[in-house]
């Protein structure tokens, strides 16, 4: 039976973590972790946001379709405006401007209507489209390398240890009082716009970079980088094959959570709040530090095959309606452990292809081909949904999970020795 290397618990320790940080690695991380508090309260209502729609305010498959696709979509210029930030090292202003992009949906206290709520979790996710790219300049110049991984494992698993009880106090409230829902979207403007405002002050000092900045266009700067980082560009294609089976099937979960099982307000937060998080909770740290010890195409490509029984125990619970409750919290705990991993790839992994200096226009492209894939997976999956149903929906999205997972870690194996990195 195998067993952990010797000093493993210590190593990947909070108090490990903090021991041998300079003045800056020190202040940036303090930071970091209240960040990390602000956004989980901002996390509580989002995990929710599609089945406050879908249970709440009666929208249809549609709207909860577009709800899928505006957040993606928010942030399709990404690329653009982060290689501008880049070029020009107004890191600051970028990411004080996207805070207050953040503060309109307030304004849901006063009105219950689905086509509002969608323009302004639009603008709320618009933020991101900044906010993601510059945390990847803050690790790659504010953390050494070889702990920048554990330090934002950390930063996640914090995160994620009060978001838990944020998701089921929302679930709670909602039971109690569906109006709540006004004030929780007044706390997620003031806690989203408190976030990115502790990002700004973690932002000041970074350098001008090398990005595409200046140059006209969106379409011509991005291919001509994906064209001359081959392996940046395969990266990203098998990321898209993942992020179709990911997203195809947001449109169905609520109506499934709904229809098929009937579950309440707490119910849904325990699977998509709770189980869901415990994962990325217990095992952030870890797969901070193995991201950086294995190569992307071979970290990712194991999570992604283990993603794959996600979308399947979520099938069978529709074959087997009367396990069907338990059969999707099982989902969700799959979720929570492959999610640990994914989460951490997808915000680091594009540092290991960037050239210094474009650290945040590397995941400006990541982002923005993340949008691209936000305007047809969730057409897609609705597609499937309405015309074969939510099984279909569901089976197909674990073909592409598995088909994702055999792309990267093929490519792997066919990689020169001297490309890969020790495990």
């Amino acid at each position: 039976m195998p067993t952990l290397p010797p000093g493993f618990l210590r190593s990947v320790s909070p108090w490990h973590a903090m021991r041998g940080l300079g003045p800056v690695e020190r202040h940036t991380y303090r930071l970091h972790l209240l960040s990390s508090l602000a956004s989980a309260a901002v996390s509580g209502v989002m995990l929710n946001n599609e089945y406050i729609m879908a249970n709440g305010l009666r929208a249809t498959a549609w709207q909860i379709t577009l709800l899928m696709m505006i957040m993606p979509f928010s942030n399709l210029l990404s690329f653009l405006i982060n290689s501008m930030v880049e070029k020009r090292g107004c890191h600051v202003g970028a990411v004080i401007a996207a805070a207050f992009l953040r503060l309109p949906v307030a304004l849901m206290f006063f009105t219950d209507s689905a086509d509002v709520m969608l323009i302004l979790i639009g603008l709320f996710s618009a933020a991101d489209s900044v906010i993601v790219p510059v945390l990847n300049s803050i690790l790659r110049e504010k953390y050494g390398e070889g702990r920048r991984g554990l330090l934002f494992g950390w930063a996640v698993s914090l995160f994620t240890l009060f978001s838990l009880p944020a998701s089921v106090l929302v679930g709670h409230m909602l039971d109690a009082d569906f109006q709540a829902f006004r004030i929780l979207y007044v706390c997620m403007a003031l806690f989203g716009f408190a976030h990115a405002m502790i990002f700004a002050r973690m932002a000041r000092g970074l350098a001008k970079g090398g990005g595409e900045g200046g140059q006209p266009g969106l379409l011509g700067p991005l291919l001509r980088i994906l064209a001359a980082d081959r392996q940046f560009a395969l990266f990203e294609a098998f990321f898209m094959v993942y992020g179709f089976a990911f997203m195809m099937v947001l449109p169905a979960i609520p109506f499934f959570a709904r229809d098929v099982l009937g579950l309440r307000y707490e119910q849904y937060a325990m699977a998509k709040g709770v189980l869901a998080q415990i994962g990325i909770l217990l095992l952030s740290p870890f797969m901070g530090i193995r991201v950086e010890k294995l190569h992307p195409f071979r970290f990712t490509g194991l999570v992604c095959l283990l993603l794959a029984a996600y979308p399947l125990l979520i099938a069978m619970g529709g074959l087997f309606t009367s396990i069907g409750v338990q059969l999707f919290y099982s989902a969700f705990a799959v979720y929570s452990v492959a999610m640990a991993g994914i989460n951490v790839s997808w915000n680091l992994s594009s540092l290991h292809f960037a050239p210094e200096g474009q650290a945040a226009t590397y995941q400006g492209i990541h982002i923005t081909l993340t949008a691209v894939r936000g305007l047809i997976a969730p057409l897609m999956g609705n597609a499937i949904l309405q015309s074969c149903g939510m099984s279909s929906t569901f089976l197909v999205s674990a073909g592409l999970f598995t088909l994702a997972g055999l792309l990267f870690l093929r490519r792997f194996a066919l990689q020169e020795p001297r490309a890969r990195v020790p495990a």
